[in-house]
């Protein structure tokens, strides 16, 4: 496996941590998907032992098919040796958990989204995890960890004179 260029932190963030977090929320989600689907809005009165409407059910199996993607597409992306391609995947993911927060926000409305007392682990890993990951993307894209190495595109490998 090639040389990652991401400092180590980030690396262990965004290349282990992360996609076993992600391939976690997958399992939890395939074993019991009515619980993974109530569960997604605390103190909501949806009764566990009912099952979820079929178009639920199709649009939460997406949806954790959509978490083994992004694991998958995390290991690649963390432990590439090409600065660019890690530079990218942080910054689009980067903004597409601002999109999480907000279906949250939107699922869940403010009285709950900021009351954060009420939250279960779910509301917790998809807000609260969401943002933390946020941050220490945008800290890693900025450099704060320390510079991202390797190919930084084309053109950038040092000419031999």
């Amino acid at each position: 496996m090639a040389k990652s260029c991401l400092p180590a932190f980030p690396l262990v963030v965004f290349g282990v941590v992360e996609p076993i977090l992600l391939i976690w929320a997958y399992i939890v989600a395939l074993r019991d998907p009515t619980a993974f689907f109530a569960a997604q809005a605390p103190n909501h009165p949806f009764p566990v032992s009912e099952p979820i409407p079929p178009q639920a059910l199709v649009l939460l199996l997406q949806l954790i098919n959509v978490y083994l993607l992004l694991a998958g597409l995390a290991v690649v992306c963390s432990w590439t040796s090409h600065a660019s391609v890690a530079r990218w995947y942080l910054a689009v993911v980067a903004f597409a958990d601002y999109g999480h927060i907000w279906a949250c926000y939107r699922g869940v409305g403010p009285e709950l989204f900021w009351n954060t007392a009420e939250w279960n682990d779910m509301l917790w890993g998809g807000v609260g995890g969401s943002a933390a990951l946020n941050v220490v993307r945008w800290l890693t894209v900025l450099g704060v960890f320390g510079a991202l190495g390797g190919p930084r595109g084309p053109g950038s490998a040092k000419k031999i004179a």
